[in-house]
Order: C-alpha cells, then sequence, then structure tokens
C-alpha cells in the first residue's frame, strides 16, 4: 500500500526490443518486477518501428514477433498493472519507422515505410510528396546509406512533411481514444542524431532535407523552389526543423488533451554530452542543434506534462557523474509550470552507482522545484558488470551484472536479497530508497485546472490549409487582465494548417491570422477557454464577398405582386445575412424587406412577394424599379445585385 505522504514517481522503461510482452505471463512478470521495486509507474513500448503491440490500432502488428493470437498486450498490461496500482504510460517510439535493409520491407502493405518510404516493389524511395522520410545530403559511408535515407540501421520520417505529421498524430490519438491509458509517453520525437565530423553548433547538421519540407521552407522565406537547398547551418533553416518538431509536439499535447484533459503526455529527451550551464549555453546543446529538440522551449510554453530527459551518464567515472549532476542541475531548473522526471540510465550502472544517482535525482533542488520522480532505463537492463567499482563496499571490487531481483531488493532494502551484499552504505543511508511505496503525485495544472487551451486549423477560401502562417490569439474583449496564464501569444500553423495555444487564461479569444505576405485577416468569431479543457477554433481567411444571384418575376405589362427569387454562396465562412429593398428611378428607397438570416449556411435560396405600385395614369414606359439584394458573409465581406423591373398601368 502507497505511504500517501511520500509522492513521486518510481518508474521503468519497457523497450520491447528486450523485454516482451507476447501473452498474459510475459505481462504478468513486468508487473511483478515494478510491485517487487515499489514503483508505481510503467512506461512500456507500444509503438516501436510503425507498428502496434495493441489490437486496436491504425499500423500493423509488429513483424516476426509472436505476440500470442488474439492476445492484446496494451489492454493486458492496462488490466494488470491497474490492479496492482501502477500507472501505465505509452511509450512511442515517432520518427523512426524501420530498421531492415529495403530488401527486407514490411511484411504488410500498409506499413508507413512501404507506402512512404522505400516502394516494395522497386526497392526505390517513393517520389514526390509520396515520400516521407528524412535524409541528409551527405554522401553515403560510415552510418549513413542508401542515398542519404538510412542512418544507421533506421529510416526516419521527417516531422517537416505536413502528411507524415498529421498520420503521426493521427495514429497516436486513436490510442489515446481506445485505452485507458495513464500517459503517453513520445520517444525520439526529433531528427536523428548525426554523428559525423565536421558539424558543429555553428554549421549545423545536414539532416532534414525531406524535398516537400524544404519546398515549404523555400515557399516561406521567398526562396525559388527549384534552388539550391539550405546550408546546414543557415539559422532560418536551423529555426525551421525545430520549429516542426515542436508543431508536431503542440498538435499531439492539444489533441490527446482534447479526448482527455487528466492523461498525461511527457517525452523521454535528449541529453547527449555534459549538461548546459545556463540560458546563453543552450544552442550549444546537441539536442538543439543535432537533432533539433528544443525540448527547453516545450516546457517553457507547456507543450509536455512530464519531461524526461535520459540523462544516461556513468557514475563510475568522473566526467559521467559531472554531467550527471549538471543535467540534472539544468532540469530541476527549467521545468517553469510543469515537472520533470529524470530518466536514469542503469543500464549504463552497476546497482551501486544507480543508486547515487537516484538518491540526487531526488534529492531538493539548490533553487526552484526539485524534480517529480525518476525512470529507469531499462526493467531488462537493470544494471551493469564494472571492473573496480569506486562505489561498492568496500571500494574497488570488481562487481557482477546481477539479475533484476538484486536491483529490486536494492532499492527498497539497500542490500542483496539474501542479506550478504550491502549496495549501500547503511550508516550513511539508514534509510533505503524505496523502503516503502509512494504515491504518484499530483499533478496540480491537471487536478485542479486554472487554465485552458486552444487547437484549430486556418484554411484559405477553398478550404486549403495556410502553411506557416503567423497566428496572434488575443482576448476578444477588453476584460481586466487575469491574474495567471497567458493573455495573448503569437505561433504559426504546421504544414496542415493547425495552430495550437497553451495555457490561456479563461476568456473569450479572438485570432489573428497572417499569411505570408498577405495583410493581417481577423476571424469573425470569438472562442471561450475554460479552465482543463482544449477549446476549437477554426478560421478560414475569408477576403471576398459572396456570389449573389437575383431575379423578379413577373415583369413588363403586369402589375406587381411581384416574386423576388434569390440564391447567395459562401463556402468559405458562410451566409450571414441578406438585405432586400426597392429603389425607385430616382434612387428613393421606396420598401425595406426584414432580412433573411443565414445563420452561416454556404447557400441560401429565397422568395419573397411584394407589391409595388403601378402608374395613376397611362405611361408607355411604365414605372421603373430596382431590386437590390446585399448579401453579408460571417466574415463580413459583401456583395450587392441589382434587378430591374418594370410595372404599367392597368385601367380600372
Amino acid at each position: 500500500m502507497a505511504d500517501p505522504t511520500i509522492r513521486q514517481y518510481r518508474a521503468f522503461w519497457v523497450d520491447t526490443f528486450n523485454t516482451p510482452l507476447n501473452n498474459h505471463s510475459d505481462v504478468a512478470a513486468v508487473v511483478a518486477n515494478a510491485t517487487a521495486a515499489h514503483a508505481n509507474a510503467i512506461f512500456a513500448q507500444v509503438r516501436r518501428r510503425g507498428d502496434a503491440w495493441y489490437r486496436d490500432a491504425l499500423e500493423p502488428p509488429p513483424d516476426g514477433v509472436p505476440i500470442a493470437a488474439g492476445f492484446d498486450p496494451l489492454a493486458e498490461l492496462i488490466d494488470q498493472a491497474h490492479a496492482a496500482d501502477l500507472e501505465v504510460h505509452a511509450f512511442v517510439i515517432i520518427g523512426a519507422v524501420w530498421n531492415r535493409p529495403p530488401t527486407q520491407p514490411p511484411s504488410s502493405p500498409e506499413h508507413v515505410f512501404n507506402r512512404h518510404g522505400f516502394d516494395p516493389q522497386t526497392g526505390q524511395p517513393h517520389q514526390g510528396r509520396a515520400n516521407w522520410l528524412t535524409r541528409t545530403l551527405l554522401a553515403d559511408g560510415g552510418p549513413i546509406s542508401l542515398g542519404g535515407y538510412r542512418f544507421g540501421n533506421d529510416f526516419w520520417i521527417d516531422a517537416g512533411h505536413p502528411d507524415a505529421a498529421a498520420y503521426t498524430a493521427e495514429v497516436l490519438l486513436h490510442l489515446v481514444r481506445r485505452y485507458d491509458l495513464d500517459g503517453l509517453h513520445l520517444d525520439r520525437i526529433r531528427y536523428p542524431e548525426l554523428a559525423v565530423g565536421g558539424q558543429t553548433p555553428a554549421t549545423g547538421a545536414s539532416i532534414g532535407y525531406n524535398p516537400t519540407s524544404v519546398q515549404r521552407f523555400q515557399r516561406h522565406h521567398g526562396l525559388p523552389e527549384a534552388g539550391p537547398p539550405p546550408d546546414p547551418g543557415d539559422p532560418e533553416w536551423s529555426q525551421w526543423r525545430r520549429d516542426q518538431v515542436t508543431a508536431l509536439v503542440r498538435r499531439i499535447y492539444l489533441g490527446a488533451l482534447a479526448h482527455n484533459p487528466a492523461l498525461k503526455v511527457s517525452a523521454a529527451l535528449i541529453a547527449f554530452g555534459a549538461g548546459p550551464t545556463s540560458d546563453a549555453t543552450w544552442p550549444a546543446a546537441e539536442t538543439f542543434w543535432r537533432v533539433y529538440q528544443d525540448w527547453r522551449a516545450w516546457t517553457e510554453e507547456g507543450l509536455v506534462d512530464l519531461a524526461v530527459p535520459m540523462i544516461y551518464k556513468t557514475e563510475h567515472t568522473p566526467a559521467g557523474a559531472a554531467a550527471f549532476d549538471q543535467w540534472r542541475h539544468w532540469t530541476t531548473q527549467h521545468q517553469y509550470g510543469r515537472a520533470a522526471l529524470i530518466g536514469q540510465g542503469a543500464s549504463l550502472n552497476a546497482i551501486e552507482g544507480t543508486l547515487r544517482q537516484t538518491r540526487r535525482a531526488l534529492a531538493p533542488a539548490a533553487s526552484g522545484q526539485p524534480a517529480m520522480g525518476v525512470v529507469f532505463f531499462s526493467m531488462a537492463t537493470s544494471n551493469i558488470a564494472v571492473a573496480n567499482n569506486p562505489h561498492a563496499i568496500p571500494a574497488g571490487q570488481s562487481t557482477p551484472q546481477r539479475p533484476f531481483a538484486e536491483f529490486a531488493s536494492a532499492l527498497v532494502t539497500g542490500k542483496s536479497v539474501d542479506g550478504t551484499v550491502q549496495y549501500e552504505d547503511p550508516s550513511a543511508n539508514p534509510t533505503p530508497i524505496f523502503a516503502a511505496p509512494a504515491a504518484v503525485p499530483e499533478l496540480a495544472w491537471k487536478t485542479n485546472p486554472q487554465l485552458g487551451h486552444l487547437q484549430g486549423t486556418i484554411t484559405d477560401e477553398a478550404g486549403q490549409p495556410i502553411d506557416t502562417a503567423q497566428i496572434a490569439i488575443a482576448p476578444a474583449s477588453s476584460d481586466p487582465a487575469p491574474a495567471t496564464g497567458r493573455t495573448s501569444l503569437t505561433t504559426h500553423t504546421d504544414g496542415s494548417g493547425g495552430y495550437g495555444g497553451v495555457d490561456l487564461a479563461p476568456g473569450s479569444y479572438q485570432v489573428t491570422v497572417t499569411p505570408s505576405g498577405q495583410p493581417p485577416y481577423t476571424g469573425p468569431d470569438a472562442v471561450q477557454v475554460t479552465p482543463g479543457k482544449v477549446a476549437r477554433l477554426d478560421v478560414t481567411v475569408d477576403r471576398h464577398g459572396p456570389t449573389i444571384t437575383l431575379g423578379a418575376q413577373p415583369s413588363g405589362p403586369l402589375l406587381a405582386p411581384v416574386t423576388i427569387e434569390g440564391t447567395a454562396h459562401d463556402p468559405a465562412t458562410g451566409i450571414a445575412s441578406v438585405a432586400l429593398q426597392v429603389l425607385d428611378a430616382h434612387g428613393t428607397l421606396r420598401l425595406s424587406l426584414e432580412p433573411i438570416d443565414g445563420q452561416g449556411a454556404p447557400s441560401i435560396s429565397w422568395t419573397r412577394a411584394i407589391l409595388l405600385e403601378a402608374p395613376s395614369h397611362p405611361n408607355p414606359a411604365g414605372q421603373t424599379y430596382t431590386v437590390q439584394a446585399t448579401a453579408t458573409d460571417r466574415a463580413g465581406n459583401t456583395h450587392t445585385a441589382n434587378v430591374t423591373i418594370t410595372v404599367t398601368h392597368q385601367p380600372p
């Protein structure tokens, strides 16, 4: 039973490359391991390479994995874990979608690599917009192969391709809608790490050159689309790549919360090398310039509930221990209004080293808020052998790799299962790290939300998404500014025209769109943002009035009654109203009819019968009237149509 006075995340990554979830017994073993270690959460990998370890999925099951017939690993894990008071966070790989050569394609023709990577019939990359893969422009060699499309063993989709981003988001939102998850955990949501010579923070990394993404960049910056691709170190190109990844995170976060506001969205974040020492040195971090994952900006904006930097460092080396502390300090100082868990590399350390790092991970921060917990990588490899282990008791002896049961015992008791080996000095640490089970921490912005969010899509009058338009979200009224939350922000649409705003103060908001090279346009509607919810406001940039046709019957020698018929069309924002009036031959208003309410419909038709005055004496020319119809769309644009009729004298 969890101690309610202890609230911290204690979690394990369960990677299905090394820990099977193929049947009931596999799942039971994972749950038993987590329970033995007094953990309270499991981050289980259910998407490895464009596949699904769950049955109700938009993607095929993994190739060559003996999942029991009819068995749903994720559903079973949720049932067993929840019964044991363990949270389940679905751990999903985003970028890497296949890890075998094109000569060994996925067995399912619907797999994303077959449809949008390499054509299984030709063995060549798909062409044009059908190609979703990222690539480098460097020559093949070392980790690069197959024309710059393969990095090590993996092929990656490009977050700058609108269709790839939309597909990925829909796969994950389907997962969120279908399963009773506690969290969604995003991994490899970035560009591939390309560790080759000559790449620095100043020169950038030669990655992200999907043709569709490059074309979007050129178009947005007014460059020839057929011109040379941008240089890897071009600051605008570097920011473009970071923006594509961030936009995908924002889209997933808001889409997931729109379905389940209580869902906890987290991400496994890059912490290569030594940690930054200040905000000024953040751009030199490899996460920022090599893989274009600006996760400091994510935590500041609030795009993840739990930031989980993978601080995989060796405690038994001085440089590794120092780097761990640098990244831990940086992380605790950059949580903003969210929280962080320390990703600890148990697979690089002896048990003794992991215990030392875990204590520091959970210790109070020198300033700011401490981390909210720890996630161990991984359940499959909880420790390794270390020669001359400086943290062994006694120090300096070589320690072997031990079973998971020993790791769990070390966390819970500080010593081995049989009690003969001390993993920690009991005089220095009399209470083991996880001596009592802990409760999952409350996330105040989830359990007692004070702020809300906004999401939508921007399209043109033809219904096409407007790419990379500037979006300004601002209050729709002049009410006093609230004490907390954002009341205005500026962002951009993604390649599908999507935009979003996080942590807005409750109230009414309007959206102003500024497409590239065009003047601003403020949508006619406002939207109410409420605490803990994701409001939606779609905007169509509508700068043209509706089309309108108008007729009147009869005309000529007959007298009124006259029937006026008309239609108005505006598929962009819809018809707001149609005003009808009758003018005489001198332009004097003779009759004004009740306006027609269009109710925002894309097309309306109307018929009105009126009586018009005939001449009192014979007049060969008759009396002429102009019927005028003015249609107004919901964007405030108008269009007027006229029709002329003649009424002649009728003898008594």
